[in-house]
């Protein structure tokens, strides 16, 4: 059962997209600001806010999954995560039970957090709440249009950085944009890398991802882009002076993160292309950039 359960949760992405912009938003704001109320404080709130994401994507992942199976997407599905689903080895209506019991532990700890940090955290995370449900929920959920992804990217990097950076330092500075914008985009690489490999099984149920609508070599190419970008962004901070020389041991993801470009673009099975998400996610390129980013940070302090 456990088995069949924890492909669900699509745990490759958990790690690098929730928890590498919480450890960077936290590694961020104590290298550029310090702590407002003590290190100690800070610490403790950012691994509740680690706990709260993590569990409220497990979450929306379970979501995803059940109303991928209930609308048919997953049926004859051959890779990810929908086998369990589609085999039988798991109800829907465990999976709906497990949504039930899961969203007591962001709502319990986003209420210790909002009365003791600030109450604007309650309308930032029934934003966050709202759009993992009318991703996959709704009359038409924007899992199937090409503005899906894009909200995701700012909920899972934009979104997790900011709360996390106001827990440390008690203010929203333009500052933490630095770290935000590229744990942004490395969740848009984790969204399209998956969209890519899914492209045949989308198309052929009516969505319309983006890398539908821009074509598998376009959607390619915007993926190098945003790798190439993030990299030299490091760079221009470090050469205007507002950021460690530490931080250039974000670049060891570099191999990891044209190593999955690499892949998407010389194959075409679909089996042959779900093993590429494994070098963009929890173990790549994305888990690495922003880890290693984190400890150059915490160092140069």
């Amino acid at each position: 059962m456990i088995q069949e359960l924890i492909p669900l949760t699509r745990p490759r992405t958990l790690a690098a997209a929730l928890g590498g912009p919480t450890i960077l938003g936290a590694s961020f704001s104590y290298y550029a600001f310090g702590a407002a109320r003590g290190t100690g404080l800070a610490i403790f709130h950012t691994i509740l806010i680690f706990l709260a994401v993590v569990t409220a994507q497990i979450v929306a992942n379970l979501w995803n999954e059940y109303k991928d199976f209930k609308s048919g997407l997953d049926a004859g599905q051959k890779v990810g995560n929908a086998g369990s689903i589609t085999r039988g080895a798991i109800t829907p209506e465990l999976i709906v039970t497990m949504i039930k019991v899961l969203m007591v532990v962001p709502i319990i700890i986003g209420a210790y957090l909002s009365a003791t940090i600030t109450w604007y955290y309650v309308p930032a995370g029934f934003v966050c709440i709202l759009i993992s449900f009318l991703y996959s929920g709704g009359p038409k959920p924007i899992s199937r249009t090409p503005f899906g992804g894009n909200l995701l990217w700012h909920r899972m990097g934009l979104a997790i950085v900011l709360i996390t950076g106001y827990a440390w330092t008690r203010e929203l500075s333009l500052a933490l944009l630095i770290p935000a914008i590229p744990s942004t985009l490395l969740v848009g690489s984790i969204m399209l890398t998956n969209n890519i490999r899914d492209i045949r099984n989308d198309e052929s149920h009516g969505r319309r991802t983006l890398p539908i609508v821009l074509g598998r070599e376009r959607a390619l190419s915007l993926m190098s882009i945003m790798y190439i970008f993030n990299f030299i962004w490091i760079v221009a901070w470090i050469i205007v002076g507002h950021m460690t020389w530490f931080s250039l041991l974000a670049f060891l993801a570099i191999p990891l993160a044209f190593k999955t470009v690499h892949t998407l673009s010389t194959k075409t099975d679909e089996f042959q292309l779900d093993k590429a998400m494994g070098g963009t996610t929890a173990g790549g390129a994305a888990m690495i950039y922003q880890l290693m980013w984190s400890i150059g940070l915490i160092i140069g302090k």
